[in-house]
């Protein structure tokens, strides 16, 4: 395996010989189609909904709203991190200084590449945020993604 290949951390973004495949370089044609898309979003990524653009751009979209503006602001640097290792980078979104939004498209080609659900996969899996705790009671599909919880100190 090729010393880019090594470096590549989205198995997607991977050429046949294994080599590492820019967004960049993309084209139209890896565009995921629409129930490829859905189908993808259901089973890997379900935080994660499907917003199309006025333009017609789909994109992936997940909105959460943080315990406060420290955990928004921690949650969106982390994201910021994983984004800038992978070379691949978010649209990130802080209103109401802790409502927090991140979308994720292939700017190159205009939409959702397999790329995308493989980043939206990594940051689930990678950031943990301290929601607020009515948001995470009517959003249980985010439990597991959440900070832990600190163990009570033995005394």
């Amino acid at each position: 395996m090729s010393e880019s290949a090594a470096a590549c951390p989205l198995p997607s973004k991977r050429d046949s010989a294994g080599a590492c495949v820019p967004c960049e370089s993309l084209d139209p044609s890896s565009l995921m189609s629409s129930v490829d898309l859905s189908a993808a979003v259901s089973t890997e990524c379900p935080l994660w909904t499907i917003k199309t653009s006025s333009d017609g751009v789909n994109k992936l979209s997940r909105s959460y709203v943080a315990k406060n503006f420290v955990s928004a602001m921690k949650s969106l640097n982390d994201c910021g991190e994983i984004c800038e290792a992978l070379g691949h980078h978010a649209d990130l979104h802080l209103t109401s200084y802790r409502n927090v939004e991140i979308v994720v498209y292939t700017h190159s080609v205009k939409g959702v590449t397999r790329n995308d659900v493989e980043l939206c996969k990594k940051l689930d899996g990678e950031v943990k945020v301290a929601y607020s705790p009515k948001w995470l009671k009517e959003n249980p599909a985010a439990v597991g993604t959440e900070v832990p919880k600190p163990l009570p100190k033995e005394e």
